[in-house]
């Protein structure tokens, strides 16, 4: 027992330094050492997977409180879409800024942020929905990130898909350098990496990446960002190539709706 006793103090003052001290750890950690002080049969081993099988549980937890948290900050993202679409705001907006976009583009992700701020901040005249448009030049990885992407979608749904497009666009290393192991990554903000692992593992959904590249090359994009500003109401469409500013986003809209 004394051998376990400080194998305990010794594992539980390390991970109470890793891990954030609130009510519900202290109760975890308080828990373990009954159960652990209750067996005396339990050999050191048993011990150090009790003390990770409830780390285990512990990380599970803070990463679902975290995607609980990034849930608050989407709140305008409908649970579902039609036809399967990528669509952040009201479905039924007159205005769709279309982003085709590569998660491991550095200017993708510069304006991320401002795309996201206009529509915001529109009173629900302007949507959001991102096309994948994976660069050759950051193959094979951001091919396969559009991929985790819809996968998300799939076993989720569209609100947490977005969630997933915006941690991945912020902690990629970006120009094909990826995010690493991506089932692992995933399980950081509380999805399930097993389920996104194997849907990686199949070619689901890398025909409606195909057909959103082929989609945008027939629009005339070749690189990215690009975005369609496409008047739901008219049919009007006009097409900004690269950067622009959440103000020059704003003028070009302005400039399609008020086109006679």
């Amino acid at each position: 027992m004394k051998t376990k006793s400080a194998l305990l103090v010794g594992l539980v003052i390390l991970s109470a330094a890793l891990s954030i001290s609130n009510a519900y750890f202290y109760n975890t950690v308080e828990a373990l050492k009954a159960t652990i002080n209750s067996q005396s049969t339990l050999s050191e081993n048993d011990v150090i997977t009790l003390v990770d099988n409830r780390l285990s549980s512990l990380e599970k937890r803070k990463a679902q409180e975290f995607l609980s948290s990034l849930e608050e900050q989407f709140q305008l993202v409908q649970a579902s879409t039609p036809d399967n679409r990528l669509i952040y705001g009201e479905i039924n907006s007159r205005i769709t800024l279309q982003e085709y976009g590569d998660i491991e583009c550095p200017y993708c992700r510069k304006m991320h942020g401002s795309i996201k701020q206009v529509v915001d901040h529109s009173q629900g005249v302007m949507n959001w929905e991102f096309k994948h448009f994976p660069l050759g030049g950051h193959n094979p990885v951001a091919a396969i990130e559009s991929q985790a992407i819809e996968c998300v979608k799939e076993y989720y749904d569209n609100r947490t898909a977005w969630i997933a497009l915006e941690r991945f666009m912020e902690d990629t290393k970006g120009n094909g350098k990826g995010l690493g192991d991506i089932p692992e990554y995933v399980r950081s903000f509380g999805l399930n990496g097993s389920l996104i692992g194997n849907c990686l593992a199949s070619d689901d959904h890398k025909a409606k990446i195909n057909q959103d590249y082929e989609d945008g090359r027939r629009a005339g994009i070749s690189a990215t960002p690009a975005i369609r500003i496409l008047d739901n109401q008219t049919g009007r469409d006009y097409l900004l190539k690269g950067y622009r500013t959440p103000e020059q986003l704003l003028q070009a809209v302005q400039q399609i709706l008020t086109q006679n």
